[in-house]
């Protein structure tokens, strides 16, 4: 049986590709095929490969540098939403493209699980008309929303949580990286969401803490 699952966040820096190399790790543990992608990538340096997120991504994989076109094949070098990254580079984004880039991949039958990283929050803006909400709603896949703890973390998250579900998105589960600044707690900042979200499970991890037992629910409830 295949499973997917798509990794967005509330906003940039929060712990999106800590959270798919743990995935990745785990589940290739278990004897799983994975395949990993980041479709769009901004603030790439080739020349620092592995400190990308695609570069991360990468070595978890045990990948190659020949499959950087496998996993972001929309890579910019200004550290900007995607849309402005391009523009400095007179380029844009064809939606259409990156949806049916995503969507071979989802399909293809050599993989167990497929992981997709998004860039930034829910509405980064992708081009001038779409963001990574379209891209979510076109995918239809469940998605993992990742957050921090820090405050305004609840209201940042109950806002990306509402409009996943106006739109239907099966929010698989909200996973919790413990943040470095501003933290306000873990346990607290999970017991006041908890008052608004009953239908998705959350999971916090604290700093550099990998806890195998939650990163196999989190797997489960794709």
């Amino acid at each position: 049986m295949q499973k997917y699952a798509f990794i967005t966040s509330t906003g940039t820096n929060i712990g999106k590709t800590f959270l798919t190399t743990m995935l990745i790790k785990r589940a290739i543990k278990l004897n799983h095929r994975v395949n990993a992608l980041k479709p769009i990538i901004s603030g790439f340096n080739r020349n620092d490969l592995n400190e990308t997120d695609t570069g991360i991504i990468l070595n978890a994989l045990k990948g190659s540098l020949n499959d950087i076109d496998k996993i972001s094949p929309w890579r910019f070098n200004d550290p900007l939403s995607p849309d402005m990254a391009a523009k400095n580079e007179e380029k844009t984004i064809n939606f259409t493209d990156l949806v049916n880039f995503c969507i071979n991949n989802i399909n293809n039958q050599n993989y167990d699980l497929t992981l997709i990283e998004g860039v930034g929050g829910t509405m980064v803006p992708i081009n001038q008309k779409y963001t990574i909400m379209d891209l979510i709603i076109s995918l239809n896949i469940p998605v993992i929303l990742t957050i921090g703890s820090y405050l305004g973390s609840i209201s940042h998250t109950l806002n990306a949580y509402k409009i996943l579900n106006k739109h239907n998105i099966n929010v698989s589960s909200i996973v919790m990286m413990q943040s470095e600044i501003n933290d306000v707690g873990c346990e607290a900042t999970v017991n006041s969401l908890e008052n608004y979200i009953k239908n998705s499970p959350i999971i916090y991890f604290k700093r550099n803490d990998i806890d195998y037992l939650k990163v196999d629910k989190i797997l489960n409830y794709l």
